[in-house]
């Protein structure tokens, strides 16, 4: 392992994810929950549970099987597909980087297809939204991984709702490139400066253990309550002419977990990484395991994650991932996008971001408009691809009827009564 001297070092991570104008790609991480008839959980252990389920996938795929204490955590194709579990044993799909997005949506229709296999043979809905409808942290099986021996405990002190990240949450994250340091520090604060009006625009989870929660991304709020010091819209980061340095600076204050010595893990939680640079034993596996564990609106993963939206059914995940491509491949559109919010305060945008919490589409912006309208000025900016543009279509129609998805739910869900199936039934992603 290489040891760590000097800040210079902590940079090559970062232009790693550096790449050649013009071969822009995107990637897709899509989760959802595993539930029975009733939208209750499926459990990870035991008959029927989310492992046998993930083993049934390993014989239908041939996707390389990732064990952990003796358990099977995770399948990856020869070609870069990954089916993962999260810590409460939501499924999430992750594609290859791909070129433009109708390779993404191949890669979609093949998964969603396994998935409509397992519903036949089970009756499972894998239900795409932001929150589980049904359960609390409590009642959900921890994920038999490592890792989480670290997180959990750290997450249950940091604050009063990180166990429902962790177990009750789930998103649909998309990845796409920078071309330069300058290009990815402005990607990068587009999407802090955008967080309240995407959040807006793909808030879907409304319900909380059964109820209305009276938040239309629960999910967002969860993530103002889990751990400030890793989470969130990072200050230091929205402001002009931001540096692969400022995103260090940020990392190496940010209180470790955990570190990998000879095959296992070293409890690390509490340390800052720039302690334990200091000690002069640091590697640069240990720099990338820091790197692996704050959970801001966006971050670097070399390339750039943007974290800020519900999990969605497949054709908002694709709208995302097209959105993405006429705002952060465009760079007079980029330009345009980052312009949008860039006088609000840091305060403004805090408070802005939380009104996308509570009330999505119909939140209040700082100049007293709603941000659907705002939302509306993003969409007259995008300039897609030839490809993508087709598959902005459903989210052009949800911002011009001016209601999120969970908008929707709440009303769908008041009509019938409080039925969660019949509220949701829209969101089970399996069907052919």
């Amino acid at each position: 392992m290489t040891k760590l001297h000097s800040n210079s070092q902590l940079h090559s991570f970062l232009e790693g994810g550096i790449r050649t104008p013009g071969s822009g790609k995107f990637g897709l991480e899509f989760e959802q929950f595993v539930l029975d008839s009733e939208c209750g959980t499926v459990q990870y252990f035991g008959p029927g549970g989310v492992e046998e389920m993930l083993q049934k996938l390993a014989k239908a795929t041939g996707w390389k099987p990732y064990m952990e204490n003796g358990h099977m955590i995770s399948l990856t194709a020869e070609d870069g597909r990954a089916i993962t579990l999260e810590p409460g044993g939501q499924i999430e799909f992750g594609s290859t980087p791909c070129a433009d997005l109708d390779a993404v949506a191949a890669e979609l229709a093949h998964y969603r297809g396994l998935l409509a296999d397992l519903r036949d043979e089970t009756g499972y809905c894998f239900l795409a939204t932001g929150s589980h409808p049904r359960a609390r942290p409590e009642d959900i099986q921890r994920l038999p991984k490592n890792r989480y021996d670290y997180l959990e405990p750290w997450l249950a002190q940091a604050d009063e709702l990180g166990l429902w990240m962790m177990k009750t949450t789930a998103g649909v994250q998309v990845n796409f490139d920078y071309f330069s340091e300058h290009d990815a520090m402005q990607k990068l604060r587009t999407v802090f400066q955008l967080a309240p009006v995407l959040n807006a625009m793909f808030a879907n989870s409304p319900i909380r253990a059964g109820e209305l929660s009276g938040y239309m991304s629960w999910r967002g709020h969860i993530w103002t309550k889990t751990d400030n010091s890793r989470s969130g819209i990072v200050e230091s980061l929205t402001k002009e002419g931001t540096t692969f340095d400022d995103y260090i600076q940020y990392v190496l204050d940010i209180p470790m977990l955990f570190i990998h010595r000879d095959g296992g893990y070293v409890d690390k939680r509490g340390e800052s990484f720039r302690d334990w640079m200091a000690t002069g034993e640091a590697t640069t596996e240990d720099w990338e395991d820091q790197m692996s564990t704050p959970f801001p609106e966006v971050r670097f993963r070399p390339q750039v994650e943007l974290r800020t939206a519900d999990t969605v059914p497949p054709e908002y995940a694709l709208a995302l991932a097209a959105l993405v491509d006429g705002l952060f491949y465009n760079q007079d559109a980029l330009d345009a996008a980052s312009a949008l919010t860039s006088k609000w305060s840091h305060a403004e945008r805090l408070q802005t971001w939380n009104n996308a919490h509570r009330s999505a589409l119909a939140g209040e912006t700082p100049d007293g408009h709603q941000l659907k309208d705002l939302a509306r000025e993003l969409m007259q900016i995008v300039q897609p691809s030839v490809i993508a543009k087709p598959y902005l279509a459903p989210l052009e129609e949800l911002i011009a009827d001016g209601r999120s998805l969970a908008e929707r739910t709440v009303l769908e869900m008041e009509s019938a009564g409080g039925d969660l199936r019949a509220a949701l039934g829209d969101c089970c992603c399996a069907y052919r």
